[in-house]
């Protein structure tokens, strides 16, 4: 699985209704394996609904971790590539209690360095874990932290939250860009959080940042083992490195004067994302521009020299003027392979694209999978798709939930 214990939803962003895109409205074709739960006839919806693939017992499998209206469902992933039918595991964090994708973060993250993945919502009085128990339980939600909810004023369209693993030791941390900066909490094995406070002035909404201009993500950026602020900046990618040691990050350093709003990138129209593609180490900078697929790979480098090779267009493929559109066509970055390198995914009208990662530069594209694509009627804005290790064989298989079942194609 990619980067981190949960899988990243491939949404994109919200289209119109199939009625008025001219898609049938039966649904999707069917994948490779179909399993009858979790679907829009079941009532799962895109804007209410947030699912996910998470580790939650600590077996390599990915689970889909779903939060419903009643609570949070889990799926436990299987050898097979199925999934078991899916648990009420949890009566709280769904829209029976109050929870809103409007205003409320859900996720699954490991917050204990258990190795299992734990139920973290950020709601109105703050954040809220429901801990993973060996049994397959979880404990009762608890308010953890007086922070990051909407009574301390965060807001999903203004202020990003997200869990990583700062200091590499096992536990995963909250960050969030707030108001006037960048604010942590670092998790603990004894299951308290400590540290909370805001570590530098930069990225925040008073400094500029905006959610509709302006991603912001986390990674390791000079492989050290801890985990880096990229930020996609109107100049161009910016990185603040974290300091286990000093516990805070460094100020924004201008790396690559591109990926950046002034060089034409667009939240709506462009993709980015970071990760290992070149099997080096750092983690890469990889945009869905309009030619294509563009990188600027990490080097070795001495104090004072560039840590990125210049950006170069890697594949006349992936962008718009291929007639790519976020609305239709998700792409990320994940672990197809299993060489320990992640690939470029893209669902397009044909079905799935996969280019791999090499040694600076990327090979195919090649069509894996008839399935999940624009033109079998996979809306992002109804049917969600993820990439996770379903089967615990260390690649990153595909996972669709669609209109009458959800669907899992094994890579």
């Amino acid at each position: 699985m990619r980067r981190s214990p949960t899988a990243r939803l491939l949404t994109g962003l919200c289209t119109a209704a199939l009625a008025t895109s001219g898609i049938a409205l039966a649904g999707p074709a069917h994948a490779e394996s179909a399993q009858r739960f979790l679907s829009y006839v079941d009532g799962w919806r895109v804007d209410r609904h947030v699912r996910e693939l998470a580790d939650v017992n600590g077996d390599g499998r990915a689970d889909v971790v779903a939060f419903g209206d009643p609570g949070v469902f889990v799926a436990y992933g299987q050898a097979d590539g199925t999934f078991a039918t899916p648990e009420l595991k949890v009566r709280n964090f769904g829209t029976a209690q109050g929870w809103s994708t409007a205003r409320h973060v859900r996720t699954a993250a490991d917050v204990d360095g258990d190795g299992r993945a734990d139920l973290v919502g950020f709601g109105n009085a703050g954040v809220i874990v429901s801990y993973a128990q060996p049994d397959g339980s979880f404990t009762a939600p608890e308010l953890k932290l007086r922070e990051f909810g909407w009574d301390q004023g965060w807001r999903v369209d203004q202020h990003p939250r997200m869990l990583a693993d700062l200091s590499g030791n096992g536990t995963e941390d909250i960050v969030g860009f707030g108001y006037s900066g960048v604010t942590i909490s670092h998790g603990r094995a004894d299951r308290a959080f400590d540290g909370t406070g805001k570590r530098i002035d930069s990225y925040g909404w008073d400094r500029g940042w905006r959610v509709d201009k302006h991603p912001r993500m986390l990674a390791d950026m000079d492989d050290n083992g801890t985990t880096d602020i990229v930020g996609f900046g109107d100049a161009g990618t910016y990185v603040s490195y974290f300091s286990a040691l000093g516990d805070t990050f460094t100020q924004p350093a201008l790396e690559i004067r591109d990926f950046g709003y002034a060089q034409g990138w667009r939240v709506g129209q462009h993709p980015r994302d970071v990760g290992n593609v070149n099997g080096h180490g750092p983690a890469d900078v990889v945009g869905f521009g309009h030619s294509g697929v563009l990188a600027a790979y990490s080097r070795p480098y001495a104090p004072g020299e560039p840590k990125y090779l210049p950006v170069s267009l890697e594949l006349a493929d992936f962008g718009t003027a291929q007639g790519w559109r976020t609305d239709r066509h998700p792409r990320d970055l994940a672990d197809i392979h299993g060489d320990g390198i992640l690939d470029v995914v893209g669902f397009s009208d044909a079905g799935v694209l996969v280019a791999y990662g090499d040694d600076n530069f990327f090979v195919g594209p090649q069509l894996t999978s008839t399935s999940f694509g624009w033109r079998a009627g996979w809306d992002p804005a109804r049917f969600p798709r993820l990439l996770g290790d379903v089967n615990g064989d260390g690649r990153d298989d595909v996972v669709g939930f669609g209109y009458s079942a959800t669907y899992v194609s094994l890579a």
